[in-house]
């Protein structure tokens, strides 16, 4: 039988602030109660009443990562985001793609100007559908590379 949500919380809260700080530094608190509303919503679905110390830090260690992830994402800058632009003409893509072979040519111009989901393109290119996957994968790929 489980024991009362909150008697974990006051035996094991402080050692899970350390554990946290060590994480995640000043966003611990945060971390923390995130950590605390998830394990609280998944508690009453817990099975087994052993472990509960280790599952409460396996829940906090997700959640720090959670939170890193998210702030990595959230980069601040003063200036908006510089972003290519590239006419949409039909000619201005024959040249953005004019230095691939043509194999990758073909696979791009199937999926990007004939709009064909990757069923389509393996049928025109007589392939497999993951093979068509991969050529317009290895194609975008390229471009970025060249263009970057």
């Amino acid at each position: 039988m489980l024991p009362p949500f909150w008697t974990l919380v006051e035996t094991h809260g402080d050692e899970l602030l350390v554990h946290a700080r060590r994480l995640s530094g000043d966003a611990a608190e945060d971390v923390l109660q995130d950590a605390l509303l998830r394990a609280l919503r998944a508690y009453p679905k817990l099975r087994h009443a052993e472990h509960l110390r280790a599952w409460l830090y396996r829940v906090t260690t997700t959640t720090a990562i959670d939170h890193h992830r998210r702030v990595r994402r959230e980069v601040l800058v003063d200036e908006p985001p510089v972003v290519a632009s590239f006419d949409t003409h039909d000619d201005d893509f024959e040249g953005l793609i004019a230095s691939l072979n043509d194999t990758a040519q073909a696979a791009l111009r199937l999926r990007f100007v004939d709009d064909l989901d990757y069923d389509g393109i393996a049928e025109r290119l007589g392939c497999s559908v993951v093979a068509a996957r991969q050529r317009v994968s290895s194609a975008v790929r390229t471009l970025r590379e060249s263009y970057a």
